[in-house]
């Protein structure tokens, strides 16, 4: 029978929880919201097809500045005060992308607003690992998947509203681009109640806080944690950050973690995520119907998330993560046969088009998109946060997971800047079986590097990678 104050102390996590991937909540809507606003925007501003790929990508290359900019920043000042400046960036950036008049202005101030993502996105799960109890960690940091996805469904729902209910409306683009502001100021605000990470307070030597905090998330072991993150914090009194990167286990765990990051990257994840539209678009669907079917990415991904957030529970890190990348691997073959067989090229107008085979073609590749994601986001990105957050130690832990997704921002970057290049120099069926092949090769290296963390704390994580 549940008491009285382990209820209260549900309820004060799943506020803490809630406020904090509010964070999240911007990450995803800033990065989806793109997906339709790019087809308005290009004409607006005159994008090329390098362009629009700069223009998408230039918020993730300002996100792996901010990841280990972030990562920095909560290890040497907390992750509180680091998440409250970040709010005011989700602010700030969302407002000048909605104001830019040109390709230059755009640019820069995607970047700005990728700096407030990649700092959220290395800042929230880490946060939130570290006051969790262990038998809720693994549910309490997948919240913050789920807040993303959900960010995304929003987008992509505001998006299909805009189009479709004010059609004629000028720059509705702004309108799309604007809107996350309005999160990034309620996140500012709720960080303002919630309390600073106990075990950031025991490495700063602040015993007695972290005490205070830990009897508001727990119902017993206080003691035991505070000794177990005392004894590792003293180890590490003193960090040279270029001692500790000659470290054997250090530069294995960054190699862990950038692993983990490539495989999930090279799914080819967010050209669907982003560019769905696009490519909806380039099989024969109009802009609104190209818009209105993102969204149902965006759904599928909060069902599939909620699925995972069940799932993570029960089963172990590494068959959650190899079950879905079996899955995404299968959906990208599927998807780049089916635009081998299923379209072909016509001159329509002057103009090389696609043209389904058949009445439908284009929501064949849909559903095969829907299939991917629900692998995806069920199955991949639930182990793929989680891990990231747990598997770094205590003195490193914001550095360490910055390095990885700054590789995370890195690839994403890469991968978006071509992808518009490569669809429409190649083709669907070849651009995404070269995302097939990249997979299967990870998946290779993921079988013999990727750790398993479930049932351990954090002390016992690490301890367990020094050994």
């Amino acid at each position: 029978m549940i008491t009285q104050n382990e209820q209260v102390i549900k309820k004060k996590l799943s506020f803490i929880t809630l406020v904090a991937t509010i964070g999240g909540l911007c990450f995803g809507y800033d990065t989806g919201v793109i997906s339709g606003a790019l087809i308005f925007m290009t004409t607006d501003l005159g994008l090329s097809p390098i362009a629009e790929g700069f223009v998408t990508s230039s918020l993730l290359f300002g996100a792996a500045f901010g990841a280990v900019s972030g990562g920095m920043l909560s290890d040497k000042y907390g992750r509180r005060k680091t998440m409250l400046f970040v709010a005011f960036i989700f602010i700030f950036g969302a407002l000048a992308t909605s104001l830019s008049w040109n390709f230059t202005s755009m640019v820069i101030s995607r970047f700005v607003l990728g700096v407030a993502v990649g700092c959220a996105s290395v800042i929230v799960p880490v946060y939130i690992a570290e006051i969790a109890p262990i038998g809720r960690r693994e549910r309490l940091v997948t919240v913050n998947e789920l807040m993303i996805v959900t960010g995304q469904f929003l987008a992509y729902s505001v998006n299909a509203g805009i189009v479709n209910f004010a059609p004629e409306l000028n720059h509705n683009w702004r309108i799309m681009l604007a809107i996350p502001a309005a999160p990034g100021a309620l996140l500012w605000l709720g960080m303002l109640f919630l309390p600073e990470s106990p075990r950031f307070l025991i490495k700063m030597g602040f015993i007695d806080t972290a005490r205070k905090v830990l009897k508001t998330v727990r119902t017993d072991n206080i003691e035991k944690e505070i000794l177990d993150v005392k004894t590792l914090s003293t180890q590490n009194h003193k960090i040279n950050i270029f001692e500790e990167l000659n470290k054997k286990w250090v530069i294995k765990l960054i190699f862990i973690g950038l692993a983990i990051v490539l495989a999930t990257r090279v799914t080819g994840v967010n050209t669907i995520m982003y560019y769905s539209p696009t490519v909806l678009k380039s099989t024969g669907l109009g802009d609104a119907a190209a818009v209105t079917g993102a969204v149902a990415n965006g759904l599928i991904s909060i069902l599939a998330t909620i699925l995972g957030i069940i799932l993570i529970g029960k089963h172990s890190r590494r068959k959650m993560f190899f079950t879905g990348q079996v899955g995404v691997l299968t959906s990208l073959v599927f998807i780049g046969l089916t635009f081998k067989f299923c379209f072909h090229i016509e001159l329509i107008d002057g103009n090389e088009t696609v043209v389904g085979n058949f009445t439908g073609a284009s929501y064949l590749v849909l559903f095969l998109m829907l299939v991917f994601l629900t692998f995806m986001q069920g199955w991949i990105a639930p182990v793929f946060w989680l891990m990231l957050s747990e598997i770094f130690p205590l003195h490193l832990r914001g550095l360490g997971m910055g390095i990885a997704v700054f590789g995370l921002f890195i690839f994403d970057f890469m991968i978006q800047s071509i992808f518009p290049w490569l669809l429409s120099s190649y083709g669907g069926g070849a651009t995404f079986g070269i995302f097939a092949v990249a997979n299967i090769i990870m998946l290779l290296v993921l079988l013999k590097y990727l750790p398993e963390t479930r049932n351990l704390t954090l002390e016992e994580i690490e301890t367990k990678f020094r050994k």
